[in-house]
């Protein structure tokens, strides 16, 4: 009764449960599966049915699915990853590695951030951190592994492009908040003031204006920061080219900026030249208060 003893204590961990012969033969018949599947693997089967347990105890469901309905084979592996057995991590990238190279190549052209994202993920999964577990033991399960590895090479991927862009844009929101309202003569900062919201309203039908690869170049760069030559990397261009689109896009922005505050404004030149001096130190974070996430589930066009 091994087996049932070591799936009701990881549930209960009161070890209180008593012997449940239907109960070991089912969790036999599991550790059978997985193990026919795998046959290379050396995992040991109390610690399979442990995984099992905890895998049922954290669905979080009312109606958890039965055992016998989990993707059985999948969570031997992923138990043996997370327990280092031998040839365990060889056998997860045959199995998922197709999939994997099937979403990282829908959204990144370039074959060396592909393969720097590709190792991130593999990290992540198999390795961990020193004060964080590897993440495939996180499997419940209820799909494939290869279906679930290919939701964390996006989320990751998503994280790449949007690193830092929290406590990025805070910051960002601060400095622009202080060139605003303060550091300038009376006459200027009452202008700044003043014009404030037509400011932001402007800005943001400014960058409306803007071609798609232009926007999204903006995005990467100022708020996602990433830099021109991973820009580059990803589509398939040089790190110059790049560079020029991102200059072309702030020209772009800031003289339809300068258009529609004058038509609309009716300032004096002293107050239009005091916004002008605003947009040209204050532009990048404007555009990172107004543009938001980039799209990374579709693969940047070519130019």
């Amino acid at each position: 009764m091994e087996l049932a003893v070591a799936f009701q204590t990881e549930l209960s961990r009161d070890g209180g449960a008593g012997p449940d012969p239907a109960l070991e033969e089912r969790l036999s018949k599991l550790v059978a599966r997985g193990s026919s599947a795998h046959p290379d693997l050396a995992l040991d089967g109390v610690a399979f049915v442990r995984y099992l347990a905890r895998c049922a105890a954290g669905t979080g469901s009312a109606t958890p699915l039965p055992l016998e309905q989990l993707q059985i084979e999948d969570l031997y592996l992923a138990c043996a990853c997370g327990a280092c057995v031998a040839g365990a991590a060889a056998r997860f990238e045959e199995r998922c590695g197709p999939r994997l190279k099937a979403v990282l190549g829908a959204a990144v052209k370039s074959v060396d951030l592909r393969a720097e994202i590709r190792q991130r993920v593999l990290d992540l999964l198999l390795v961990g951190k020193i004060d964080t577990p590897a993440k495939i033991l996180g499997y419940g399960g209820q799909g494939p592994i290869d279906s679930w590895t290919a939701v964390v090479a996006q989320r990751q991927l998503t994280m790449l492009l949007r690193k830092d862009e929290t406590e990025q844009r805070a910051r960002e929101g601060a400095a622009l908040e202080a060139a605003l309202s303060g550091g300038a003569a009376p006459e200027v900062a009452f202008a700044k003031h003043r014009y404030r919201a037509e400011f932001e309203r402007a800005m943001a039908e400014a960058l409306s204006t803007l071609e798609e690869r232009n926007r999204l170049v903006l995005r990467l760069n100022l708020v996602s920061r990433i830099s021109l030559e991973d820009i580059g990397k990803m589509y398939g261009v040089a790190q110059s080219t790049a560079s020029r689109w991102l200059a072309s896009a702030r020209d772009q922005v800031q003289a339809e900026l300068t258009r529609l505050l004058r038509q609309r404004l009716g300032a004096s030149p002293d107050e239009i030249a005091s916004l002008a001096g605003v947009m040209a130190s204050q532009i990048d974070l404007s555009i990172s208060r107004l543009l938001g996430p980039a799209d990374i589930h579709a693969a940047p066009r070519d130019p």
